[in-house]
This record gives C-alpha cells, sequence and structure tokens, in this order.
C-alpha cells in the first residue's frame, strides 16, 4: 500500500472543523476541548494503525472518512439516539465500574466473567443500530479502545489507576474462552 492510503488528512481535518463549529457537543461528550485535541493528536500519533483499522472496516481511507465526517455532521442526533436505546435502568447501572471494582479479583472469577457477560449482552442487545457485528468484534473493540493511551488515562481517572488494564485483561480471558476468537485476540 502506498502512503496516500494511510493519509487520515482529511479526517483530521473534518475534526478540526467539527470542534470549530459544534463545540458545544465537543463539550458534552468529551469533557473539554482540550479533552478533544487530546483524542485528535493521538489519531495523528497513530495515524498508521487508525488507518489500516478504517481499511480493515470500510475498505479505504476515503470511505471511513466519508462515513466519519456523516456521523461528526449529525453526532448529536447519532449520540442521542444511541442513548434513547439504551433502557434506563442500563444507564444508570454502570457495568464498567462494576467491573473495575473487581479488579483485585483474578479476571477468570465467575463475579468477573459474568459481568463481561453482562456487558457484552447489554451491547449486542442495544447496539444493533452501530451495526456492533458479534461478541467477538465487541470484545476486540472494547479491548482496542481501553487499550489506548489516551482512553486508558481517562477510564483510570473515572475508576481508579489499573481499570483500564484490568478490563482489558478481563475482556481478553472472555474473548480466548469463546469461540468468535479472532487472530488478534489469541495474540493478546
Amino acid at each position: 500500500m502506498s502512503f496516500k492510503e494511510f493519509d487520515l488528512s482529511d479526517y483530521i481535518s473534518a475534526l478540526e472543523e467539527f470542534k470549530a463549529n459544534q463545540t458545544q457537543a465537543v463539550t458534552q461528550h468529551w469533557g473539554s476541548v482540550d479533552n478533544f485535541d487530546m483524542f485528535i493528536q493521538k489519531i495523528k500519533e497513530d495515524e498508521s494503525n487508525v488507518a489500516r483499522l478504517a481499511i480493515q472496516q470500510f475498505g479505504s481511507i476515503e470511505k471511513y472518512t466519508e462515513a466519519m465526517k456523516h456521523n461528526l455532521e449529525h453526532f448529536s442526533e447519532i449520540a442521542d439516539q444511541w442513548q434513547s436505546q439504551i433502557p434506563e435502568e442500563k444507564r444508570t447501572d454502570d457495568k464498567f465500574l462494576a467491573l473495575a471494582r473487581h479488579k483485585e479479583e483474578n479476571v477468570s472469577s465467575e463475579p468477573v466473567q459474568q459481568i463481561v457477560r453482562e456487558i457484552v449482552a447489554t451491547a449486542l442487545e442495544v447496539d444493533h443500530a452501530a451495526k456492533v457485528g458479534n461478541a467477538g468484534n465487541y470484545c476486540q473493540t472494547v479491548i482496542e479502545i481501553y487499550s489506548n493511551d489516551y482512553f486508558s488515562k481517562i477510564i483510570d481517572a473515572k475508576y481508579g489507576d489499573g481499570s483500564s488494564a484490568y478490563i482489558v485483561k478481563a475482556f481478553c480471558f472472555y474473548s480466548k474462552n469463546h469461540t468468535f476468537q479472532s487472530n488478534y485476540l489469541r495474540n493478546a
């Protein structure tokens, strides 16, 4: 592949434009403009990996960029629609926090794996509009997000030091012990 195929400059420009034109949405969903700037910086620093994942999921950077531009143009609507699909009792019941509270336990313990099963089941039940696909895809996405330096700092700030790494280990264990196991998860 050529360097051009890994160029995310159009996507990064769209993020910058979104930040400039939708400051309230940025603040509401990322906590602050500075957090969003850190998100953009992380994409720039990890451009080749982000591009590889974009090509894997969308077939090309151009298709990925167009999909992300559409999502950014309709960000508030998409976020509101996604939130409205989550039943009230599940919105107030933070399963990731519950999982983080078990970080002194072995990730293979039944209580820990039960929470992971509940998170996966809820994601598959609620997130059908976002086309999560299957439990394996969802687990891989969680592992990648919670392994990301930027997001792991946010998670650790929210749930306590080491929470992000523990969540990754719990999802890796769950994934390695189910038939949807992917090459990525075998090597984790």
